[in-house]
């Protein structure tokens, strides 16, 4: 066993069901992601991140009963069977094995990370009177933490006639905005950050209103987007803040924003 390819949460994992069983697994269940510990015949298995060249050819290790999910890339995941970690990093390909962890979903806590109650608390600011514009995927439009508060909604993937700033897409008001739909849930995940009225996964700014572009993502329709916000912010005499999906947060003149764009 190569031990100085796999992580010590692993090793120490892999120790303990040596030594007393599968039973103690459950301890690690959450903490390396692993699964089949208890209640099954089927040996204890573990999801993993590998690390290796970006062509190694891993599908020998199918014979130690791992399933590799990509057949490239310098990281892949996998699931394997614990008994299977000292044959896995024997092999030369592989560079390191690290446990998969499971995440937490923390909006619930993460206002208080940044003091925002403390702000509100101070300032009195909730959003209200303002226009927050989100160029991403689109948004769940049923979701009550946004209802009563999407102004519009550009779906520039939807055939239309399209806005003044581009003669494409359609632009849905009223009841109509739950035509265009998230498919992908980031552009929900954002103005939920951003605008989401919620008891316990509250937004920055939960009374402002929405102005939603769901975009190809092509930082042209991106420049279209932004000037659609902003005119129909300054149409209703509001002020207007956006967030770019695939791009840099822009709050003045549309303008001034044509140079943001950095795709990741």
């Amino acid at each position: 066993m190569r031990y100085e390819k796999i992580s010590a949460g692993l090793l120490v994992a892999l120790e303990d069901y040596q030594q007393q069983g599968r039973e103690v697994l459950g301890k690690h269940m959450r903490t390396l992601g692993v699964v089949s510990a208890t209640g099954t015949p089927k040996p204890p298995r573990t999801v993993v991140f590998i690390y290796c060249d970006e062509d190694a050819q891993l599908d020998q290790l199918a014979q130690n009963g791992v399933r590799v999910n990509q057949s490239s890339g310098k990281v892949r995941t996998a699931i394997l069977p614990i008994d299977s970690l000292d044959a896995v990093s024997d092999e030369p390909a592989v560079q390191r094995i690290k446990p998969s962890r499971y995440l937490k979903a923390k909006m619930d806590v993460a206002p208080g990370k940044v003091n925002l109650p403390q702000f509100k608390n101070e300032t009195g600011l909730t959003g209200w009177g303002v226009v927050i514009g989100i160029v991403d995927t689109g948004i769940d439009a049923k979701h009550p933490a946004f209802a009563g508060r999407i102004l519009r909604v550009w779906d520039q993937t939807l055939p239309g006639e399209g806005v003044p700033e581009g003669g494409y897409g359609i632009e849905l008001t009223g009841a109509n905005v739950t035509t265009s739909r998230d498919t992908e849930g980031h552009g929900t995940h954002v103005a939920g950050i951003a605008a989401g009225d919620d008891s316990t996964y509250a937004g920055v700014a939960p009374e402002a209103e929405l102005v939603i572009v769901k975009s190809d993502l092509q930082d042209a329709h991106i420049a279209d987007a932004i000037r659609y916000i902003f005119r129909v912010a300054g149409e209703m005499g509001r002020q207007a803040v956006v967030n770019l999906g695939a791009s840099r947060l822009c709050k003045r003149s549309p303008n001034e924003c044509d140079n943001d764009f950095s795709r990741g």
